[in-house]
């Protein structure tokens, strides 16, 4: 078919029917919609000499026999025109156009306007098989979404909706599910539905994997611990001292005159850089302490070789801690060591505060701790909780929640517990402290690169004193990171700060123990730029840790609340916009916002009963009674 382009030709223009109206350097061609537009020769495709006068003419569907015309035509290959003539009779503006429809349809015919090849039987009858398939998919598929609505799956719907608990576990960002059924394309709309159909219960904790954690303990082969001189410090009364259920004890104090010992488990004797120990632990960035488990960063014959006070004698990379002319924590002297043990809980502790050696310690670490109030550490006492709960006895394995399963446990029981504001637990936590500036300040002298912590001070420093006042001076804090440059942390109110006491639990600390044995030992350091990539790393894995503790904390928590629906909760009133505001609740550790509580004034304190939870939303309402 030659282009003989003429007026009230038909022409085929990106894939729709148009007249030619006009002719000149441009075509002008009127559309189906009436608006005309100039187009190039090579935009548009001759159809039909013509004339025709309006499109409407195609609308009319003339008579003929497809499939006659078909299997006629067996092993030809025709124009547009001839199969016009084939099907219909004749070859009209009108038949052409439907002929081009057939055409593009690619069921009978394949090919181009000039050469159109004919399709075998076979593969019509393939092309039918499919088209019936796809239809039938279709039915099934809106058969399967009322059988949801209907809260009536069956056995044949759990595979669409593992694709629905990828999206609730934050692993997929769009659902047909749930875009078909008009819900939001949200994991805790996801979470909702899945709860609805009862194929989780509340039992499922999704936020581990909603933020990227390991949900199953490492496992990898641990070497020996090297055969080194060590320096023996078992003469030493070394102390332990944790919470009740600590099982991964890596750090303890002694005192030694005047100054402090502050022993940390020695991870990098175990654990060298680049090693598959290191890698994995880079990966978790940090262990994952859940109500339900804890997740390792290690696996367990590594803190079993090098937690303090599980043998009789614990190997340690031990730091003798003293202070300079202006009170500055100083590293007096660095030692891989051997230590005697004593393990010891914060509340047995605490009874001994007023005997030696804790007396003495005690004093030292009250006399650090007065400094940093001094130069601005915020003091902010918030009530802390620990969440413990089982589920049917045994603390659930995160890993079975990999996939849908019916069979999830219906009993569980939760226990809330405050952390006191003891003594014991203020020196430990402040000795701790002043090794991490002693180490610092070690760091800094000798040059050597490492991760120091440190925070900006907030826009406005005060001293809070009332609950109010320290929920909202937390806000005001900015947060603090990791840098290879050291820096003020305001919030501890310490001019260079490191974190090196738990190398066992986080991957920053084991870093700084990586450089501070290759310093003592005279090897190579980590450079720079593998610092920053390792940093980096440590500090996504542990921010993710960060945010599933929390939320996973206020998950159980809510449950908590819905197994006692008869209780009463103390609140406080810490924050307050004309009628609504926030009440925390300090036995729980908790804060539910409110509405109507344009009476009430911050620090008031009211009585809360629970009214009703909304998990996946991690929501809860109250009311004051």
């Amino acid at each position: 078919m030659s282009q003989e382009f003429r007026l009230h030709s038909l022409v085929l223009y990106k894939n729709a029917p148009a007249i030619i109206d006009q002719m000149g350097d441009k075509i002008s061609i009127q559309l189906a919609d009436g608006k005309n537009i100039k187009v190039r020769v090579k935009d548009i495709q001759l159809l039909h000499p013509g004339p025709l006068k309006s499109l409407a003419e195609l609308n009319q569907t003339p008579q003929g026999d497809l499939e006659e015309a078909w299997e006629l035509l067996q092993g030809e290959t025709v124009t547009l025109t001839e199969l016009a003539d084939w099907i219909y009779g004749e070859s009209t503006p009108g038949t052409v156009w439907q002929a081009w429809l057939v055409l593009h349809a690619q069921i009978y015919f394949v090919g181009s306007i000039e050469q159109i090849n004919t399709r075998t039987k076979a593969e019509v009858e393939e092309i039918f098989a499919k088209q019936r398939e796809k239809e039938q998919q279709a039915v099934d598929w809106q058969n399967y979404l009322q059988r949801v609505r209907d809260n009536a799956i069956q056995p044949e719907d759990i595979s669409p909706l593992k694709e629905v608990e990828r999206m609730a576990y934050g692993k997929a960002s769009t659902n047909r599910t749930l875009k078909d059924l008009g819900i939001g394309l949200l994991p805790e709309k996801a979470h909702k539905l899945l709860l609805q159909l009862g194929l989780w219960n509340d039992t499922v904790n999704p936020y581990p994997l909603r933020f990227d954690c390991a949900i199953t303990q490492p496992e990898l082969e641990v070497p020996a611990l090297p055969d080194e001189p060590r320096e023996d410090l078992t003469a030493l009364e070394t102390f332990a001292i944790d919470d009740d259920a600590c099982s991964d004890p890596d750090d303890a104090i002694s005192l030694d005159g005047d100054s402090l010992w502050i022993h940390v488990a020695d991870a990098a004797a175990l654990i060298k850089a680049d090693s598959p120990l290191d890698l994995e632990a880079r990966a978790r960035g940090a262990n994952l302490y859940l109500p339900e488990i804890v997740i390792n960063m290690l696996p367990e014959a590594v803190t079993q070789a090098l937690g303090l006070g599980l043998e009789e004698i614990s190997p340690a990379l031990s730091f003798k801690i003293g202070f300079d002319a202006e009170g500055i924590a100083t590293c007096l002297k660095i030692a891989a060591s051997w230590i005697k043990v004593q393990r010891l809980s914060y509340s047995a502790a605490d009874q001994r505060m007023d005997r030696s050696p804790f007396r003495e310690m005690s004093v030292i670490t009250e006399q650090f701790r007065k400094r940093r109030i001094a130069h601005g550490a915020a003091e902010i006492n918030l009530p802390e909780v620990k969440i413990k709960t089982t589920v049917n006895g045994d603390l659930y394995n995160l890993s079975a929640r990999r996939e849908l399963d019916s069979q999830k446990p219906d009993e569980y029981t939760i226990a809330i517990s405050d952390l006191p504001r003891l003594k014991s637990r203020d020196m430990v936590t402040d000795a701790m402290l002043m090794a991490g500036e002693a180490i610092a300040e070690f760091l800094i002298k000798n040059k050597i690169p490492a991760p120091f912590a440190s925070q900006p001070p907030p826009d406005e420093p005060s001293v809070p004193e009332t609950m109010a006042q320290m929920f909202a001076y937390r806000k005001k804090f900015k947060r603090s990171g990791l840098h290879l440059e050291p820096g003020l942390h305001a919030g501890l109110g310490l001019e260079h700060y490191t974190r090196a006491t738990s190398p066992l639990r986080r991957y920053s600390d084991l870093l700084v123990h990586q450089q501070i044995r290759a310093f003592i030992r005279g090897e190579p350091l980590i450079s720079e730029a593998e610092l920053l990539a390792r940093m980096a790393a440590a500090e996504i894995g542990g921010g993710n840790t960060a945010m599933a503790e929390r939320l996973s904390n206020r998950h159980w928590t809510l449950l908590y609340m819905q197994q006692h629906p008869e209780n009463v909760y103390r609140g406080i009133v810490v924050d307050k916009r004309d009628d609504r505001g926030t009440v925390l609740i300090p036995e729980l550790g908790i804060d539910v916002k409110m509405r109507r509580i344009a009476d009430l004034q911050l620090d008031d304190a009211v009585e809360l009963k629970l009214l009703q939870i909304n998990l996946p939303e991690l929501d809860l309402f109250c009311r004051i009674v």
